[in-house]
């Protein structure tokens, strides 16, 4: 998670351009460099397990190195400077990129107990501005977050230089559209686009609400950090959480329905990060035998792997992550099952609470990025594997968490997960001397690598662990370096972490 009331002090430096599969940032010298190379960058360097550590106490020395983020945790200097320029001295406050969704964050924010100071429209009509009390604004920055309906950076430059921010139906809108439809099993007409992946989860869930506002909302398996605190913070924050998601908790579920209806049940496929599966099948007979909605991630299959929305009501993916690849632009989808009864009345609730909110210029760059998907993401496929079989043979290797392989899969993706042995003394080693770029994101061209756990759950380390996930944990997003090229780097930093 993000540093607390300053969001991060994001500010460009001036770099030549670095190939990012053969010249990593990995070293302390990297601290806080875009990846990749461009001003729209949703990630930065944390090369050192220290760095890690002290962005999440909010160190001002390393925070202030950072010249990029992502977007939900950190605001973008474009995006700070159109925040500034409005808000003057009205207090702290964030923009959101329409007049809904202001009235969204403002809502949750009084939901929480806190105060809205102002609600401002800019002169777009659009865009708006929403500030707060200063000892309030953590509550706001909580809707900026988990919701992810954000100003992006290609937005907050048009609006800086005077020009409107264009949503239109441009060609490669309909061309991503049509893209996440023929990979997701769907028409292009049951596909939905946002501002980023967590806008998409967000947007299903009040759609769901707004059908059903009482019955609470379930969690299978342990999820990526804001899929569940919107079902814990956003109104009526009921819900049910079983963070194994394995049969145990499968029987555990079916038995607390007969007691405790349940309007939806999300889920991943795979978990972030233990890679896990959750029995799909058993899940829908559950859905349609208690009358639940089902809603499954299925950002980290890839887009291209493995069509789960047979299963699902409505699936939800992060374009940000494989789809796009690139790791500059943030969006998101939903997919709607139309060939299930549910299909009407959910198609109905998703369109009332849809806003089309990504801009033009994030589509247009989502769709050129994402056009070598399936190519790109079927070598990946074939190099995670291949390095997930030599880490296990190693003596230092604990644990490799990674899917267990599928029929209905061409693949199981870049994204695996590693445990050490004497996981205290020789991770922090490893992963200061392993020669990734390291840093928050995923499903990039460049392989990445970060102390996951750390970065999403560092105030509540003691908690996970009790779900069985590691403080120690470092997940691993392959991306399209040579298989023996990344075996060689992970082999280096495990002579760092022998025993002396």
């Amino acid at each position: 998670m993000a540093p607390d009331s300053s969001m991060c002090a994001l500010e460009p430096a001036v770099q030549p351009p670095r190939d990012l599969l053969t010249e990593p940032c990995w070293q302390a010298v990297d601290l806080g460099r875009p990846m990749p190379d461009s001003k729209h960058a949703v990630s930065a360097c944390l090369p050192l397990w220290d760095h890690n550590i002290r962005y999440e106490e909010a160190d001002a020395a390393v925070v202030g190195q950072l010249q990029a983020a992502y977007p939900r945790f950190c605001l973008h200097p474009l995006v700070r400077q159109l925040i500034e320029r409005e808000a003057g001295a009205e207090g702290p406050g964030l923009v959101f990129p329409s007049v809904r969704s202001g009235q969204r964050a403002a809502r949750h924010v009084r939901e929480r107990g806190g105060a809205v100071t102002r609600q401002r429209t800019l002169a777009d009509g659009c865009t708006t501005l929403v500030t707060t009390t200063a000892v309030d604004f953590p509550k706001l920055r909580e809707y900026w977050q988990h919701a992810g309906e954000i100003v992006s950076s290609r937005a907050a430059e048009c609006l800086l230089s005077g020009e409107r921010v264009s949503i239109t139906e441009t060609a490669a809108r309909n061309l991503v559209r049509q893209r996440v439809a023929r990979f997701g099993g769907c028409r292009e007409q049951e596909v939905w686009l946002f501002p980023s992946g967590m806008a998409a989860i967000a947007g299903v869930w009040r759609a769901i609400r707004r059908m059903d506002p009482d019955r609470p909302t379930a969690q299978f398996g342990f999820p990526y950090v804001d899929t569940l605190k919107i079902q814990q913070r956003f109104a009526p924050a009921r819900h049910l959480f079983f963070p194994r998601g394995d049969s145990a908790d499968l029987e555990t579920l079916e038995s607390q329905l007969l007691e405790t209806p349940i309007c939806a049940l999300f889920c991943e496929v795979p978990t972030n990060p233990l890679l896990t599966r959750p029995d799909l099948p058993a899940l829908r007979r559950l859905a349609d035998q208690f009358g639940f909605y089902l809603v499954v991630d299925d950002t980290l299959s890839a887009i291209v792997n493995e069509n789960v929305l047979p299963w699902a009501d409505v699936c939800v993916t992060s374009l940000t992550k494989y789809f796009s690849g690139q790791g500059d632009v943030l969006a998101g989808s939903a997919r709607l099952n139309d060939g299930l009864p549910t299909a009407v009345r959910l198609r109905s609730a998703i369109e009332a609470e849809f806003e089309e909110l990504l801009c033009d210029a994030d589509c247009a760059v989502l769709e050129a990025n994402s056009r070598d998907v399936r190519e790109r993401v079927l070598v990946i496929n074939q190099t995670a594997e291949g390095l997930v079989n030599r880490l296990r043979q190693h003596p230092l290797v604990d644990q490799v968490y990674y899917p267990e392989p599928s029929d209905r899969a061409v693949g199981r993706g870049g994204l695996f997960s590693l445990l050490l042995r004497d996981a205290p003394r020789t991770t922090p080693q490893v992963f200061d001397h392993l020669r990734l770029c390291k840093g928050p994101n995923l499903g990039t061209r460049f392989t990445l690598c970060c102390p996951y756990t750390i970065l999403a759950h560092y105030t509540e380390l003691e908690t996970v662990e009790q779900a069985g996930v590691s403080r120690w944990l470092l997940r691993v997003s392959v991306g399209l370096e040579p298989l023996d090229e990344l075996w060689n780097r992970f082999r280096e930093a495990f002579e760092a972490g022998r025993p002396v």
